[in-house]
């Protein structure tokens, strides 16, 4: 399949964290081309928000309330979707996040218990209870895509970070392992996103925060949700056929962080 024919035409996805953001864009993205999508969200107003835009777009989606950290509320999602559509082809992970001073502020010593539960439940746990509602339709179909969202810092641990790294890192792995659990006839891929501009990193981030934060990215600026979302629908489509088990980045060129936040890869004072 060449990229200009790429579709999800007959082709029904769950997305969770569907409501806004990231997840929004490629739960339109899906629908645009062609699939029926389930908008998965904590927010049920968000999911249903984006299910009417896909659904005044043409295409049949629904929306659905769901708790990512709980089992019983992925089992109901993962129903609804079958209900709806018949069966799942593509899961995209996307829910996830930083929670509370682990990221606003972020180092060991002010990290409680339940910051760090609490990452590893919304980021890592998520992903192992959504693959493991949907991959028994997916082997029985003998057909199936899922795309876990990582993270650039699961990769390249940034200081202040540690429990959201951490989680990230485990999804990389996790991932890297059920490529190979449910090989040949589902494929499994992460994308590992750095600096994007949502509503999330807008409300975390200080103003003054901003010019710092891009000195360490060469391509000098935050991407789009948009831009994220190009990359998880070529994932998850036909296009990908032969790619599986792989991480693929979306930073900006950005590879690492130095201890105390400023650039490795160039000299800020004698930069012109």
């Amino acid at each position: 399949m060449r990229l200009s024919e790429l579709s999800f035409r007959g082709r029904a996805a769950i997305v969770t964290g569907g409501g806004s953001g990231i997840g929004r864009e490629i739960g339109l993205g899906i629908a645009r081309l062609g699939g029926r999508v389930c908008f998965a969200d904590m927010d049920p107003d968000k999911a249903e928000s984006a299910a009417a835009e896909s659904r005044a777009g043409g295409s049949e989606s629904i929306a659905v309330r769901v708790d990512v950290t709980r089992a019983d509320d992925v089992d109901r999602m993962v129903g609804a979707a079958r209900e709806a559509f018949g069966t799942v082809d593509v899961l995209v992970n996307n829910a996830g996040g930083a929670s509370g001073p682990s990221f606003r502020i972020g180092r060991v010593c002010k990290l409680s218990e339940q910051d760090w539960d609490d990452t590893f439940a919304v980021n890592l746990k998520s992903v192992f209870l959504c693959t493991r509602a949907v991959a028994p339709l997916m082997l029985a179909q003998e057909r199936g895509s899922i795309v876990n969202m990582a993270s650039l810092t699961g990769q390249f641990p940034f200081p202040g970070l540690p429990a959201y790294s951490a989680a990230k890192a485990a999804v990389i792995s996790l991932t890297q392992s059920l490529a190979m659990e449910l090989a040949p006839h589902v494929r499994v891929n992460a994308l590992a996103p750095g600096l994007i501009e949502t509503p999330r990193t807008s409300l975390n981030r200080r103003p003054e925060q901003l010019g710092q934060l891009l000195s360490n990215v060469p391509l000098a600026r935050m991407g789009s949700p948009e831009e994220v979302a190009d990359m998880a629908l070529y994932l998850a489509s036909d296009a990908a056929a032969f790619i599986s088990g792989t991480v693929m980045d979306c930073a900006g060129g950005q590879m690492w962080l130095t201890r105390d936040g400023r650039p490795a890869f160039r000299d800020l004072d004698r930069a012109d």
